[in-house]
């Protein structure tokens, strides 16, 4: 093998899909061109993230060279770290979404997602850097042509899962939880061009396609959603504010459609907590006659919902509950696929962390954030909605995941 490797994660998820972490494809060719790709399995169980030997033993296919490492999850930082370690003659160069910057700094990494312990020191032979592989090597971003190299052991058949990139970034960038709006000017990348190359991969399974974007843009749905490639092997997955603009562009391009087939398409909706006051709590900047708008408008059309939910909140109000119940109420039937439970983890440099308490949580020499501490009063009202989400599932038709982590203690 090559002494420069590209290396990008995959595994199979829940003996559902292969879940692929195409770091490279928007620069397939110019990796090509200085290295060889490789594919490795991750850890998918996240209980066993915390635990250090999960990463060692690994082995790589060289001991001596350099490999470009694609991060998307932050478990992929800490392998990185590790293999840094047992590594000595390999430079290892990471990039990718979590390890995205607030700003340039010659002088080190300036992450967004994370901070590292004051203790901790980097590996000599590992870099970190939010730079887009095209800003690294000193091209344009999105000058190359897309392509995916699939794992040589992939099934043919089976469902795969993989990102396209719209941009790096949230045009909302308010959420009171997130702080995806610090991210340096100098990084943002949006491609200009959507050309689907993805149509031409020649892999004989589903096509499970996300649009990566924060959030999906009015004009995005507009221009993109009506030449969505459709097929019985492709599906969507895209993140979509439930506000006015997105409901009016994606009603008018639905009332448009000319009788083709509407392409296969999950919208994943952050729905938080739907009481009017907890929205504004957390900036969504829509209310709860909104999501239920958007809901429908899916519901008429055969679109697929994904909602997530959060709970671990320390301010809630018997009439939040009253709300939430007022809410699931009056949801359309089927309307949503599943709703996903999770509890509020507040990230370094957002309000919420500023602002609340709770328990650090460190990936080795990352510190995560904490989820947030709860009393015994407000647990039972976590718990009470999330009992409320339980009964309405059987009602109205949606499976709920996560339900299982919600315990007295949290997650």
């Amino acid at each position: 093998m090559a002494d420069t490797i590209f290396l990008q994660f995959y595994n199979e998820i829940k003996n559902s899909y292969f879940d692929l972490c195409n770091g490279f494809s928007d620069t397939h060719d110019l990796c090509e061109k200085k290295g060889e790709f490789y594919w490795t399995e991750h850890e998918v169980d996240y209980t066993k993230w915390y635990q250090e030997e999960t990463y060692m033993n690994r082995k790589l296919p060289i001991d001596k060279g350099t490999i470009y490492i694609s991060a998307l999850y932050v478990n992929h930082l800490y392998q990185a770290f590790i293999w840094a370690r047992e590594y000595p003659n390999i430079d290892f160069i990471v990039g990718g979404p979590v390890a995205a910057e607030r700003r340039i700094d010659p002088e080190g990494w300036n992450p967004i997602y994370l901070e590292m312990d004051a203790h901790e020191v980097l590996p000599p032979n590992l870099t970190i850097t939010g730079k887009s592989v095209e800003d690294w090597f000193g091209i344009p971003n999105f000058s190359g042509k897309w392509k995916l190299n699939l794992p040589e052991y992939l099934p043919h058949n089976r469902k795969i899962y993989f990102s396209y990139t719209l941009d790096n970034k949230c045009y909302w960038s308010r959420c009171s939880y997130c702080n995806l709006a610090l991210l340096a000017d100098a990084l943002f990348r949006k491609r200009q061009h959507v050309g689907f190359e993805f149509r031409d991969l020649a892999h004989t399974g589903t096509k499970i396609v996300r649009l990566n974007t924060a959030s999906i843009t009015p004009k995005h749905i507009r221009e993109l959603l009506p030449h969505l490639p459709c097929g019985d092997d492709i599906e969507y997955r895209v993140f979509m504010r439930p506000a006015r603009a997105e409901n009016e562009a994606l009603a008018e391009v639905l009332k448009g459609w000319k009788g083709e087939e509407i392409p296969n398409v999950m919208f994943g909706i952050g729905m938080e907590f739907p009481s009017n006051r907890m929205l504004k709590y957390v900036c969504k900047g829509f209310d709860r006659e909104e999501m239920l708008e958007c809901l429908n408008i899916c519901s008429a059309h055969g679109l697929r919902v994904n909602g997530n939910f959060i709970l671990g909140w320390n301010n809630l109000i018997e009439e939040d509950l009253r709300e939430l119940e007022d809410f699931m109420d009056r949801i359309p039937e089927n309307s949503l696929t599943n709703l996903q439970l999770r509890w509020l983890l507040a990230h370094p440099y957002t309000r919420i962390h500023d602002t609340c308490e709770g328990d650090p949580i460190r990936l080795g020499p990352f510190y995560l954030g904490f989820r947030v501490e709860v009393s015994e009063a407000q647990m039972a009202l976590n718990l009470q909605a999330a009992e409320i989400i339980k009964r309405y599932a059987a009602l109205k038709n949606f499976k709920v995941e996560g339900l299982r982590n919600l315990r007295k203690t949290g997650p």
